[in-house]
């Protein structure tokens, strides 16, 4: 008797900890704005996040010899249910802060896009453009 319940218990605890939810509020790939753009946040639509503007961006350029990296600061607005929160990001961790969490959402920005320097072909793509990791909590 005492085996078998043994060999139960290891069963079901195996089984619960394989088990595991999918959490579709969880975005797995970075998100991006454009610049004067928005993204939906959700599924119930009325959330949204929006890429106001650059406010500084000091980084170094490509195939640039630099004392420092640089640092860019943009200016976000999430709102939800007819609120709006506005806030400030940086790409390096510091003043202001590299992430947030708003109403159960961290926020976290990772990179803007093009980067000094580099060059551009089409028009698009000198269109600045926030990358974004956002995870429902």
């Amino acid at each position: 008797m005492r085996p078998i319940f043994l060999a139960l218990l290891i069963i079901t605890a195996v089984t619960i900890t394989a088990c595991s939810k999918e959490d579709d509020n969880q975005y797995k790939a970075p998100s991006v704005v454009s610049l004067q753009g928005s993204i939906p946040l959700g599924h119930s639509g009325n959330t949204s996040l929006s890429f106001d503007e650059i406010i500084s961006d000091s980084r170094c350029p490509a195939n640039a010899l630099c004392a420092w990296a640089g640092i860019a600061i943009a200016k976000f607005t999430f709102k939800e249910g007819g609120h709006s929160y506005p806030f400030m990001l940086s790409i390096m961790p510091g003043y202001p802060k590299q992430d947030t969490l708003i109403l159960g959402y961290y926020i976290e920005f990772s990179d803007l896009k093009p980067y000094p320097g580099l060059e551009t072909d089409t028009p698009e793509k000198t269109v600045p453009k926030a990358e974004l990791m956002i995870t429902k909590l």
